[in-house]
C-alpha cells in the first residue's frame, strides 16, 4: 500500500480546491494507494472544505516527508525543505492549474527547475511551460473532467426562469457594469459576485438561459464555463487562454475578446440567437462536455499513478 500525501491551505472553495479534491478522490479509487492530506494551519474547516467529513484521511502538517508520493499544486512546494525541494528522495506529482506558472515574475516559475511529474489542466498550460525551457521532469496534460453525478437535472432551456447570469466573483465591478449596460425592463438579469457552496452555485447556473463568465484575464482552464455548457445555458466567456481548448466559437460559446464592448456585443448577439441557433450551441456544448469526462481524467491519471516509480527514475 502506497501512501499519497496532498497538501492543502484552505480559505474557500474555488474551482483549484476542487481539482485537488477530484485528484484526491482518483486515488481513493486505486486498491493499492492511499490518500492522506495536511492542511495549513489557518485552513477553513466550515461546510464548504470537502474534506471536514474525512478526518481519517487527515495527517498533522508537521512534515511533507514520509509518504510514499507527494502530491503538490501552486505554492505547496514552500512546505517543503529546500533541499528536498532541489532533490526529492520520494517522487512528486505536481498539479499545473494556470498559465502563471510559465511567468517569470510569478513566485512558481522557480519551482519549475525542480523535479516533478507535472499535470497540466490544459495544453495551453502545456504549452506555456515548455515554451519556458525550464521544466524539469515528465510533462502531461489531462484536461478537467466534470463529475455529473454532483449535479442537478438540467432545467429545459423553455423553462429556465432567469434570462442572464452574469458570474462575476473574479470580476465585480464589471460585472455590474456588463449589468448597466444590458439590464432592459422586462429582462431578467442577476450579478453574482460572491462566491458560493459550489451546490448553490450550479443551482443558480441552471436557471440562466444566457450566462456571461468574467474569468480572470488568464486562467489554466476555467471551469465554470464547462459547468454552464453541462447545463444547458448558452455560454459567454471571454478568452482567458486556458479556455481556448473547449470555448470554440462559433461552434458551442461565444468567445469574445477580453474587454467590455466585446463582451456586450455577445450578449447582445446570444440575446437575438433564433431558437435553432440556441439548439445548436446547446448540442454542440453537450458534445464538449461528454469530452470532459471525470472518468477519463480519473484513467488518464491512474497511468501516470501506476507507472510514477519510473517516470520519476527515467
Amino acid at each position: 500500500m502506497k501512501e499519497v500525501l496532498f497538501y492543502r491551505d484552505f480559505k474557500s472553495f474555488t474551482g483549484g480546491q476542487l481539482k485537488v479534491w477530484d485528484y484526491f478522490n482518483h486515488v481513493l479509487h486505486v486498491p493499492n494507494h492511499v490518500p492522506k492530506i495536511c492542511f495549513s494551519r489557518d485552513s477553513s474547516w466550515d461546510e464548504s472544505n470537502p474534506w471536514s467529513g474525512l478526518q481519517r484521511y487527515v495527517v498533522d502538517s508537521g512534515t511533507l516527508t514520509c509518504p510514499d508520493i507527494l502530491f503538490l499544486g501552486g505554492l505547496d512546494w514552500l512546505n517543503l525543505p529546500e533541499e528536498q525541494r532541489k532533490s526529492s528522495p520520494i517522487p512528486i506529482i505536481n498539479l499545473i492549474q494556470h498559465v502563471r506558472h510559465a511567468w517569470p515574475n510569478d513566485p512558481r516559475y522557480l519551482f519549475l527547475r525542480h523535479r516533478a511529474i507535472r499535470i497540466c489542466c490544459s495544453e495551453q498550460v502545456a504549452q506555456a511551460l515548455r515554451a519556458t525551457g525550464r521544466v524539469e521532469g515528465p510533462l502531461f496534460t489531462i484536461p478537467y473532467g466534470l463529475d455529473l453525478q454532483c449535479f442537478p437535472e438540467p432545467i429545459p432551456f423553455v423553462e429556465k426562469d432567469l434570462d442572464l447570469l452574469i458570474v462575476a466573483n473574479k470580476q465585480p465591478t464589471l460585472g455590474w457594469l456588463l449589468r448597466w449596460w444590458l439590464w432592459r425592463p422586462g429582462r431578467r438579469v442577476q450579478v453574482l459576485t460572491k462566491l458560493r457552496l459550489r451546490s448553490e452555485f450550479l443551482r443558480l447556473l441552471n436557471r440562466a438561459r444566457i450566462a456571461v463568465f468574467l474569468p480572470n484575464p488568464a486562467e489554466g482552464f476555467y471551469l465554470p464555463a464547462l459547468e454552464g455548457m453541462a447545463l444547458g445555458t448558452v455560454v459567454i466567456c471571454p478568452d482567458c487562454i486556458g479556455n481556448r481548448s473547449f470555448c470554440l466559437p462559433p461552434w458551442n460559446c461565444f468567445r469574445p475578446d477580453y474587454n467590455l464592448k466585446a463582451i456586450l456585443t455577445s450578449a447582445e448577439a446570444a440575446w437575438q440567437l433564433l431558437p435553432s441557433d440556441s439548439n445548436r450551441f446547446l448540442v454542440n456544448a453537450r458534445q464538449t462536455v461528454a469530452q470532459h469526462d471525470l472518468i477519463k481524467e480519473r484513467k488518464d491519471f491512474l497511468k501516470i499513478l501506476e507507472n510514477v516509480d519510473q517516470l520519476w527514475h527515467a
